[in-house]
């Protein structure tokens, strides 16, 4: 590939050529993980019933139990979560 030395002059009107050419030119510099940056009006989801209730069961699992493994209580809050929704 050949090297191509300009000026900072050639170099802004290139990039304002650019720009006028495709209306916006993305920015070189990306978020911090690497993608894009997310709109902010993006709409979330509706939480489930059944993520509804997991929730409440590993909150009420973390009180009983806080010095358990988050694994462990997963488990037993999505057993619950199943009998509840029965």
């Amino acid at each position: 590939m050949a090297t191509v030395t300009m000026t900072i002059e050639e170099y802004e009107a290139l990039m304002a050529l650019v720009r006028n050419q495709n209306g916006t030119m993305p920015s070189p510099m990306l978020s911090q993980n690497g993608s894009s940056p997310s709109p902010a009006g993006k709409k979330r989801r509706k939480r489930s019933k059944y993520q509804k209730e997991l929730g409440r069961q590993l909150k009420m699992l973390k009180k009983k139990h806080p010095r358990t493994a988050i694994t462990r209580l997963m488990k037993r809050a999505h057993s619950l979560t199943r009998k509840a929704l029965k």
